[in-house]
């Protein structure tokens, strides 16, 4: 049996974004198969346990390094995240344990100090590259990754999340370890009826009409631009709610954006969740309540959101960036507009709640359901196993 260790930036059961997603389900199939015994590594606060076990699965938590200057920690965190954290308990861990495979699922520093330990301890380890972020954690430079050639140079695969970056990439190091690689769905869940009533529970009347949007709030998730659209529609008696679900990554922005919609008297529109919790059934009930997806996105449109709304039946219009605006072709199972530009977002949320594009609209739903029944996750389970074993070799 293999025995992978995959390390991500923070694994936070409070505040599960697409990413952790990813991995517990890569993590507790792999394990619950008996193909492979995973664990999890990652940074953790102060109040998150150093250890826990969940469906056999191991979680080992490191507090990361403390900056000696505040100033700089804040610049580096709102730039990128918890990618450009040391853990120093991680460096100890990776010397001491044997694995068979690391899979850094980690981007910046993290990704770069732990695979210059992988390389030092001769141990495998694949790479999934993340959105290179820019000034403001926004990148518009479709498909960069922000990664020394040494560290890529010795990784075994490495996941790309769109041909664009699989093409810079290629460029750089050739075409062989690349794998293109998109998530999977768990399509059952989403796609079966819910018994929780998502607009009882959060008190949404059943004459508004809801629009979705999920992923951390942050400034490379722009949803600035969503209360700018709401506030257009509203003001052609669109009696649009629009609903939020993730944590918040950045408060500034936060502060920002619910002032904005105060503002604009739309905060009665609004309705925040601050993430949910691994198997809520809130989730999935949200994308069935909901009559579109939007995903606007600066950095990466998450190919996950789009899974799980093609499953739920609900068309979705995404940014032209990453992993999610990837599997959307325009007009065909979804919309693409320019994430700049809320004059497009407005335009499509028209034509898509417009009665009389009814026929063209159950076609994108039909066309997004095909796509999504064959990205399953027991299926990219599979695939991502051989990638595993011919990672080994």
């Amino acid at each position: 049996m293999m025995k992978i260790l995959l390390v991500l930036p923070r694994f936070d059961r409070r505040k599960f974004d697409a990413l952790t997603s990813q991995a517990w389900q890569i993590a507790r199939r792999l394990t619950a198969s008996g193909q492979a015994q995973c664990i999890i590594a990652a940074g953790r606060s102060e109040d998150e346990a150093a250890l826990e076990v969940i469906e056999n699965v191991p979680i080992h938590r490191f507090l990361p390094a403390p900056y000696r200057w505040k100033f700089w920690q804040n610049i580096f965190r709102r730039e990128h995240g918890a990618n450009d954290d040391i853990l120093p308990g991680l460096e100890v861990f990776l010397r001491k344990k044997h694995f068979d495979l690391v899979h850094l699922m980690c981007g910046g520093r993290l990704c770069e100090y732990s695979a210059k330990i992988l390389q030092e301890c001769q141990t495998r380890y694949v790479i999934s590259c993340l959105p290179a972020r820019g000034a403001g954690g926004t990148d518009m430079t479709g498909g960069s990754v922000h990664l020394n050639m040494e560290t890529l140079t010795n990784a075994q695969r490495i996941f790309c999340r769109d041909h664009r970056q699989r093409r810079k990439l290629a460029a750089k190091l050739g075409d062989r370890r690349l794998v293109y690689w998109m998530p999977g769905v768990e399509f059952d869940r989403f796609s079966r009826p819910q018994t929780v009533d998502f607009r009882q529970f959060y008190k949404i009347s059943p004459q508004r009409t809801v629009i979705l949007s999920v992923g951390r709030i942050s400034r490379s998730r722009n949803q600035k631009i969503l209360l700018e659209m709401l506030s257009v529609l509203n003001s052609r008696n669109r009696n649009c709610q629009l609903v939020i679900i993730g944590w918040s990554e950045d408060d500034a922005y936060k502060a920002e954006f619910l002032k904005m919609a105060a503002e604009r008297k739309l905060s009665n529109a609004v309705t925040c969740i601050e993430g949910l919790p691994p198997g809520d059934e809130r989730f999935p009930a949200a994308f069935q309540a909901a009559s579109l997806v939007m995903l606007p996105a600066l950095d990466e449109a998450s190919a996950t959101a789009v899974l799980e709304a093609w499953t739920a039946g609900v068309p979705v219009v995404t940014s032209p960036v990453g992993s999610g605006g990837e599997l959307i072709e325009d007009k065909v199972n979804g919309r693409i507009a320019n994430p700049r530009n809320f004059q497009a977002w407005v335009q499509c949320c028209e034509e898509l709640l417009d009665e009389r594009n009814r026929s063209a609209l159950e076609k994108m739903r039909s066309n997004g359901m095909i796509k999504a029944r064959s990205l399953q996750w027991p299926k990219r389970i599979e695939d991502l196993l051989k990638i595993y074993e011919e990672s080994i070799l």
